[in-house]
């Protein structure tokens, strides 16, 4: 058995021996998740494995939100019970938790739940929690937007021609960018670094023919260009990332010393800050944030000036 050290060095980089990672597996990982950061970056630092795990087997939909947050919280609770023992105590006082078929998760989720596709998708609560007025409210909302949905607008459609079932029935729930790139591991360094995006590439091991990254919300997709030497990127923007956190003078500095800058850090008409660069394979990735005190950033010359 691989010991601690190992199997997270492996699991972090996706380089587990596929054959073997079973049910208990999944608990070790997030087991040795926990021993190492507080829940909330345990998870993230779960989940970012699992994923990897996931698209490197070519079948990225088989990661599981609910599945993967809800056991991290059990194996959480059992730590604690338990005092921290090392892996061989845990997994043998733990037997609820290794039992096959999710049984400890069903057991709390009932029957249908884990199966969902929404499930899959979000973190969805036990019904133990006390969670009614938000159920109550977001299915008032849903039965809302059914109706406005299913209204014909004047003239009998809209003007794409689709009925109000048909918008329905298309609904998109994810739009994700898909950037043609030279060199996979070469685009995803480069985002990673910038933005912090976490990185799941396809195949498991170099040359890399596809990455997804993923930071919170915010997804990006590269893939390998079917003929590097003809790639041409546009002239205009590909990207336009916004950022929080009040640290897009931090970045622009860090990326102006290390990356061509297409545009200077500026203050728009619209209020924003902005500042252009370009990605290696010569991609413009506009980046912006709001900012409350921007007095120190150059006005953009668009006709006039905007104070």
């Amino acid at each position: 058995m691989l010991s601690d050290q190992e199997f997270l060095r492996q699991f972090d980089a996706g380089t587990l021996d596929l054959s073997g990672f079973d049910h208990e597996a999944h608990i070790r990982a997030a087991w040795l998740c926990l021993r190492e950061a507080p829940f909330r970056d345990a998870v993230g630092r779960l989940r970012r494995g699992l994923k990897r795990l996931a698209i490197s087997t070519g079948k990225p939909q088989r990661y599981h939100e609910t599945i993967t947050v809800a056991y991290t919280r059990l194996v959480q609770r059992q730590m604690r019970l338990l005092g921290d023992p090392a892996w061989p105590e845990f997994r043998s006082r733990s037997e609820d938790l290794l039992a096959p078929d999710l049984a400890a998760l069903r057991a709390i989720y009932g029957a249908d739940v884990l199966d969902s596709a929404e499930a899959r998708k979000r973190f969805v609560p036990p019904p133990a929690w006390n969670i009614e007025p938000v159920e109550r409210f977001l299915k008032e909302f849903a039965e809302y937007q059914e109706a406005l949905d299913a209204r014909e607008p004047e003239g009998g459609t809209t003007p794409g021609g689709w009925t109000g079932i048909e918008r329905r029935a298309a609904e998109p729930v994810c739009v994700t960018a898909v950037l043609a790139v030279a060199d996979v591991q070469r685009a995803a360094q480069f985002y990673a670094n910038a933005f912090g995006f976490d990185v799941a590439p396809f195949p498991q091991h170099p040359p890399y023919q596809f990455a997804l990254l993923s930071r919170g919300g915010a997804e990006l997709m590269v893939r390998a260009a079917p003929d590097p030497a003809a790639l041409r990127p546009s002239a205009g923007w590909a990207l336009y990332v916004r950022l929080s956190g009040g640290r897009i003078r931090e970045l622009y500095a860090k990326l102006a010393a290390t990356c061509e800058i297409a545009r200077p850090l500026q203050r728009m008409p619209y209020h924003d800050v902005e500042f252009e660069v370009r990605d290696p394979d010569g991609y413009i990735v506009v980046v912006s944030e709001w900012l409350d005190d921007a007095h120190d950033i150059p006005d953009a010359m668009d006709g006039d000036e905007t104070a």
